[in-house]
């Protein structure tokens, strides 16, 4: 009788804390208090969290002609792993208008796709006309809660099993904060501060916030989407220019507006409207080079070729990193030099 005491004020206790460290958190964003703390204080408590908390996910993926590549995203998606016996995800598929066979074939994939039984459901969009990257991506979610999360990925990424668990893990830890625009689960290895190269960013192989936007695979803040969005309506989208000085992507975009392609590219609002909103992306780079998500650059808008190979290794099992979460986080701007 003693034990079975115990154990009901323990569970008490426990509930008790994750209630009081939730209010917290949404106290802390009305009152802009620091921001650098957990609503948890040990992997216990991250869990209850796991099984209490509103959170739902979403996984939009954007395709239109490349079946193969969308056939290999879909099965990855399939070996999604789940911790919980309740644990379920939706998906829609959005299948941007064009013509031919691997179109219709992209058309039938999206329609007889279906999940593990009692994982969640499936939902094809075909759009009636061809929209471009950029409405595909603006146009793909709009989120009525905060607690609705969503992760966009295109079709030439693949992700690893463990994805859904640590990107739970990681906004139930951080969707407190105001400074933070998204999640990502690409690896982080560029940096468009002219002159641009690769530098990549390792922070001990745990969670960092970086400037610029991780659109492999990302996790948008479902507040700050609805923001960004709210503030990209607001402009004319043919005439406004999102520069950033100092930044090849704002040079891109000029280009793409000579080539006529700028309703093909969407980064650049992103990366104008963090600067100006200080916002961040949070990565993880993971050790041996491994990814949550990678990326197989098939040919498409951005590449004329595709490589056969993907850029990063999925990761294998659970690295013990999925599971650390740091109070505080350490942030990085255009240069990948920290902020002090």
């Amino acid at each position: 009788m003693t034990l079975n005491m115990e154990l009901t004020l323990t569970q008490i206790v426990l509930i008790l804390v994750t209630c009081s460290s939730s209010s917290r958190a949404r106290e802390c964003r009305a009152e802009q208090c620091g921001q650098d703390f957990l609503p948890w204080t040990n992997l216990t408590q991250l869990a209850q969290l796991e099984q209490t908390e509103a959170f739902s996910m979403k996984v939009i993926v954007l395709t239109m002609n490349r079946p193969e590549s969308l056939m290999r995203l879909l099965r990855s998606i399939n070996n999604t792993y789940f911790e919980h016996d309740t644990d379920s995800i939706e998906v829609e598929i959005h299948v941007d208008k064009s013509h031919g066979w691997l179109y219709q074939d992209c058309v039938k994939i999206a329609h007889n796709f279906t999940l593990p039984k009692n994982r969640g459901r499936v939902t094809a969009r075909i759009a009636e006309r061809n929209h471009g990257l950029r409405t595909a991506w603006f146009d793909s979610w709009w989120p009525e809660t905060d607690q609705e999360h969503a992760i966009i990925v295109e079709d030439d990424l693949e992700l690893a099993p463990t994805w859904f668990s640590w990107l739970r893990k990681a906004w139930l830890s951080y969707r407190h904060r105001g400074d933070v625009a998204g999640i990502t689960l690409s690896r982080q290895f560029l940096m468009f501060k002219k002159p641009e190269r690769n530098v990549e960013i390792l922070n001990d192989h745990q969670p960092f916030l970086y400037k610029l936007v991780g659109t492999w695979a990302l996790s948008p803040h479902p507040a700050r989407w609805r923001e960004f969005l709210t503030w990209f309506r607001s402009k004319d989208s043919e005439t406004f220019d999102p520069y950033v000085p100092g930044l090849i992507t704002s040079d891109w975009l000029h280009m793409h507006t000579w080539q006529g392609r700028r309703h093909m590219t969407w980064e650049q609002w992103h990366i104008y409207y963090s600067e100006h909103n200080n916002l961040f992306t949070l990565y993880i780079n993971l050790p041996n080079w491994e990814v949550l998500a990678n990326n197989w650059s098939e040919a498409g808008v951005h590449s004329k070729t595709s490589p056969n190979k993907p850029d990063f290794s999925l990761a294998k099992g659970c690295p013990i990193q999925l599971q650390e979460f740091p109070e505080t986080l350490k942030k990085f701007d255009w240069d990948t030099m920290e902020i002090s």
